[in-house]
C-alpha cells in the first residue's frame, strides 16, 4: 500500500526542458495578446491616432525578442543566458516606451489596465495545453494562426460596420464574404481559399515533421497550469464583483476597447446562451398579462401619446398611411466638434425637427447594425436581454414568426411593405420579412436606374419612387417600412478627391478625419434631399399619411470611434410629420427604438399590437424593464404563456416587388433570344432549361441572349429570375416556350 502511495519527486524537479516550455508559453502569448489587441484598436480607431512608427517599432521589439529567446535557448550554456539577460536589460527602456504608446492607443482608463491583464491570462490558457501534448509546436502554430484570423477579420468587419466581429456573425458569414471584394477586390474569395489552404499544408508539415516529444517534462508544469486556471478564474471573478468589467449592449465597441478583444469575444459566445431570468414562471407572466390588459380596456379610447385625430380624413377611412423610413448612418453633423461647413447639411430635416413632433432615439447599436434598429423598430422587441451584435433576421426570424407593426396593421386591413435600396436577402430579409408578416418587399434587384455613391452603395433618391409604388398598389391604406443605404460606411480617408457641395471649413481636425466627414455630410445631404422630396410626396396625397423619419445607428466615423467627438453616440434624431392635423399631448423627446412603433400606432390612431400594449401599459412602471424582460423570453424563447392564441401569427406570402415581372414572348433574332415582358431590371436573368444565361438588359420590357448556332433546337423552358446576394433567386417570372 505504501509502494502505491510513494510519489517519484523527481517527476515535480523542473527541467530545464520544462522551464523553456513555461517562458514560450508566456512569452508567445504576450505576443498574441499585443497583436489581438492592436487589430481590435486599429479596426475601430484612425490610422492617425498614433504614429506608424510607433507600431513597427513594437513589433520589431517583439521580433527582437523573439529572436533572443531562440538564441538564448538554443544552446543550453552559461554565457548564453547571462548574454540574454544583458541584451534584455539594455532594451528595457525601449519596452517600456513601446508600451506607453501602445497604452496610449488602446485609450483605456487607468483602472481598466486589470482588464487587459485578463485577456492575457485567456491567452495563456488557450495555449497551455500545449504541456500536455506530443505535437507542442503543432498546438501552438494553431491557436495562434485561428486567433490571428479571427483579429484580422475583427478588424475588417470594424472598418466596415464600425462594430467588431462577434460570436453572433456566424450566422452572417455568407454576408460577410460578398462584401470582401471591398477590401481585397473581386478575387477576394480566391485569395482567402489559396491562403485557406496554404495555412492549412503549412499546420499539416509541422504537424508531420515534429517530433513526438515528452509529453510530460515536468509535473510542475501540471501543476502550473493548473494554478493558472484557478487564478485566472477567481481573477475573472474579482473583476466581475468588482464592476471592472463595463458591459454596453448598444456600445460594442466601447466594450472590446475596454474589456479586451479575446475576452469581449469569448463573453459575445457565452451571452448567446439563453439562460431564464429570475422570477420566469407561468404565474408570474399572467401576472404581467393581466395588468396589461386591464390597462389597455380602461384606455381603450386612448394611445400612448393620449393622440386624437382632429380632422375626418380626406376620404371615407379615418385610417392613415403610415411610413417609416430609416436612414443609414443619420446624425446631426453640426453637433460634432471642431468643425463647421460651408451650409447645413441637412436643412429638410432640420425644419422637420423645429415645426414637427421630433426628438432622440436611442439605438441598439453604435457604427452599425442597421438590421438590429431596424428589429427593434419593427417588433418592439429590446435587444438589451439578446447577446452582443446579435442579429435576429438570422437567428429568430429564420425558423419563427414574430408579431410586428406589419402583422398588427394587416389584421387592421393594411397592405404592409418592405424598401430596401440594398441587396434582398443581405440580413435574410427575404425570409425575415416572411415571418415578420410583410405583403410586399421592394430590394435593390427590382429598382431600376438606380446611382451608385463613390463607394458603391446605393442612392436614397429612387427610394420615393418606390414608396410611392407601394401607396398606389393597394386600394388600402399601407404601411410602408423604408430602410436607406447611402449614408453607410466605410467613409475614405481621400475623398478630397472629389468635388462635393459642402465643405468642411474652420476645423482642426487632421486631414484624414476632414477627408471622412467631407465625405459623410455631403452623402447625408443627399439623404436629406431624399426626405425632402419624401415630405413633398406626403402632401400631394389625397390620403392621411403620417411619416417618421429616424437614424438606424450614429456613423462609424474614426473621429466618433476614437473619442466620441462631443457626440452622444447612443442615439440619433427622429422627427415625425403627418398632412393632417393631430391633436396630442406628445410632444417627442427622447424614446427608445423599440418603443417607435409605439409611438407611431398611438399618433395613428390604430389599434396596438402584443408588444405595443406591453410598453404602453408598463413604461411608467418602476419594474417595466424586468416584466419587458420576462415577457421578451417568454415569447422568444420560453413557453409561450403570454400571447393569446389569435394573437399568434404564421408567415406571410412575401412578394417580391409590387409589380409582377413576367414574360410576354421570347423569339429568336439573329443567333440572339429576345425576350419581351414587364417590369424587368439590370438582375433580371435568362435561364434556359434550368441554366443560367449571360443576359443584356435592354430596358424593362426587353432583355436579350445570345446563342450558339448548335444549341437553337435545344432551347425549351425560358424563365427569367432576380438574383440576389450569392447568385439566389429571389422570384421568377413564368416560364414560356420559344416563339415561332
Amino acid at each position: 500500500m505504501m509502494k502505491l502511495l510513494k510519489i517519484d519527486k523527481n517527476k515535480f524537479k523542473p527541467t530545464k526542458n520544462s522551464i523553456k516550455e513555461l517562458i514560450y508559453l508566456v512569452y508567445i502569448s504576450f505576443i498574441l495578446f499585443i497583436i489581438t489587441e492592436i487589430m481590435c484598436a486599429k479596426g475601430t480607431s484612425s490610422y492617425g491616432y498614433i504614429q506608424n512608427s510607433n507600431i513597427y517599432l513594437g513589433i520589431g521589439i517583439l521580433v527582437g525578442l523573439s529572436a533572443l529567446i531562440l538564441v538564448v535557448f538554443k544552446k543550453d550554456k552559461k554565457s548564453y543566458y547571462i548574454g540574454g539577460l544583458v541584451l534584455f536589460l539594455v532594451i528595457t527602456p525601449l519596452i517600456k516606451y513601446t508600451w506607453d504608446k501602445f497604452y496610449v492607443f488602446l485609450d483605456i482608463p487607468i483602472d481598466n489596465i486589470w482588464c487587459l491583464a485578463l485577456d492575457y491570462l485567456i491567452i495563456l490558457l488557450l495555449l497551455s495545453p500545449a504541456v500536455f501534448l506530443k505535437k507542442k509546436l503543432f498546438y501552438t502554430v494553431l491557436i495562434s494562426s485561428i486567433l490571428i484570423i479571427l483579429s484580422l477579420c475583427n478588424y475588417f468587419v470594424s472598418i466596415f460596420r464600425g462594430i467588431p466581429l462577434a460570436y453572433s456573425d456566424i450566422y452572417c458569414i455568407k454576408d460577410g464574404l460578398s462584401l470582401t471584394k471591398d477590401f481585397l477586390g473581386e478575387n477576394s474569395i480566391l485569395f482567402i481559399a489559396v491562403g485557406g489552404i496554404a495555412l492549412v499544408v503549412f499546420l499539416l508539415f509541422i504537424f508531420i515533421k515534429e517530433k513526438r516529444r515528452v509529453r510530460i517534462t515536468s509535473y510542475i508544469n501540471i501543476i502550473a497550469v493548473l494554478l493558472l486556471v484557478i487564478g485566472t478564474y477567481s481573477y475573472y471573478l474579482n473583476l466581475v464583483h468588482s464592476k471592472t468589467l463595463i458591459y454596453y449592449s448598444a456600445n460594442m465597441v466601447k466594450t472590446y476597447r475596454y474589456n479586451g478583444y479575446v475576452y469581449s469575444t469569448l463573453e459575445s459566445g457565452l451571452r448567446f446562451i439563453r439562460f431564464k431570468p429570475d422570477n420566469y414562471n407561468q404565474d408570474s407572466i399572467r401576472a404581467i398579462r393581466k395588468e396589461v390588459d386591464s390597462n389597455t380596456a380602461s384606455n381603450r379610447e386612448t394611445t400612448v401619446a393620449s393622440t386624437k385625430l382632429k380632422n375626418i380624413s380626406k376620404n371615407s377611412c379615418n385610417k392613415p398611411n403610415i411610413i417609416f423610413v430609416q436612414l443609414e448612418g443619420f446624425m446631426d453633423p453640426m453637433s460634432i466638434k471642431e468643425v463647421m461647413y460651408t451650409t447645413d447639411p441637412i436643412p429638410n430635416f432640420r425644419k422637420l425637427q423645429k415645426n414637427s413632433i421630433s426628438g432622440k432615439v436611442k439605438t441598439p447599436s453604435i457604427g452599425g447594425g442597421t438590421a438590429r434598429t431596424e428589429f427593434e423598430v419593427m417588433t418592439g422587441i429590446d435587444l438589451e436581454f439578446l447577446t452582443d451584435g446579435e442579429v435576429p433576421h438570422y437567428t429568430i426570424l429564420g425558423h419563427e414568426t414574430l408579431n410586428s407593426v406589419a402583422s398588427t396593421l394587416k389584421k387592421q386591413g393594411y397592405s404592409t411593405h418592405a424598401i430596401h435600396n440594398n441587396q434582398g436577402n443581405f440580413y435574410n430579409r427575404n425570409k425575415a420579412y416572411s415571418s415578420l408578416g410583410y405583403d410586399t418587399y421592394t430590394s435593390v434587384e427590382y429598382m431600376d436606374n438606380v446611382e451608385r455613391t463613390e463607394t458603391n452603395w446605393a442612392k436614397d433618391t429612387i427610394l420615393t419612387k418606390y414608396i410611392k409604388e407601394c401607396l398606389e398598389s393597394s386600394e388600402e391604406r399601407d404601411l410602408v417600412f423604408t430602410i436607406s443605404v447611402e449614408g453607410h460606411s466605410p467613409y475614405p480617408t481621400n475623398s478630397d478627391k472629389y468635388d462635393f457641395p459642402i465643405k468642411v471649413v474652420n476645423s482642426s481636425l487632421s486631414k484624414s478625419d476632414q477627408n471622412q466627414i467631407y465625405y459623410y455630410i455631403n452623402k447625408i445631404h443627399e439623404s436629406d434631399e431624399f426626405i425632402g422630396d419624401v415630405v413633398d410626396l406626403v402632401d400631394s396625397l389625397d390620403e392621411d399619411t403620417i411619416v417618421v423619419f429616424y437614424g438606424d445607428h450614429t456613423p462609424a466615423l474614426d473621429l466618433l470611434n476614437r473619442d466620441g467627438g462631443n457626440v452622444d453616440r447612443t442615439t440619433t434624431p427622429y422627427a415625425i410629420y403627418s398632412n393632417f392635423d393631430l391633436d396630442t399631448n406628445f410632444e417627442g423627446g427622447d424614446i427608445s427604438a423599440y418603443q417607435m412603433s409605439t409611438i407611431m400606432l398611438g399618433l395613428a390612431g390604430v389599434d396596438l399590437g402584443p408588444m405595443e400594449n406591453v410598453h404602453k401599459a408598463l413604461s411608467s412602471n418602476l419594474d417595466y424593464k424586468k416584466d419587458l424582460e420576462l415577457i421578451q423570453y417568454d415569447i422568444l424563447f420560453g413557453e409561450d404563456y403570454y400571447l393569446s392564441e389569435d394573437e399568434k401569427i404564421k408567415p406571410s406570402n412575401l412578394k417580391m416587388g409590387t409589380k409582377n415581372i413576367k414574360i410576354e414572348s421570347a423569339t429568336l433574332q439573329d443567333n440572339q433570344l429576345c425576350i419581351k415582358g414587364d417590369n424587368f431590371t439590370r438582375k433580371s436573368t435568362v435561364f434556359i432549361d434550368g441554366k443560367e444565361k449571360t443576359t443584356l438588359y435592354v430596358d424593362k420590357n426587353t432583355l436579350r441572349v445570345y446563342c450558339e448556332k448548335d444549341n437553337i433546337d435545344d432551347i425549351k423552358n425560358i424563365v427569367v429570375k432576380q438574383i440576389g446576394l450569392h447568385d439566389i433567386a429571389l422570384s421568377q417570372t413564368n416560364t414560356v416556350q420559344l416563339s415561332d
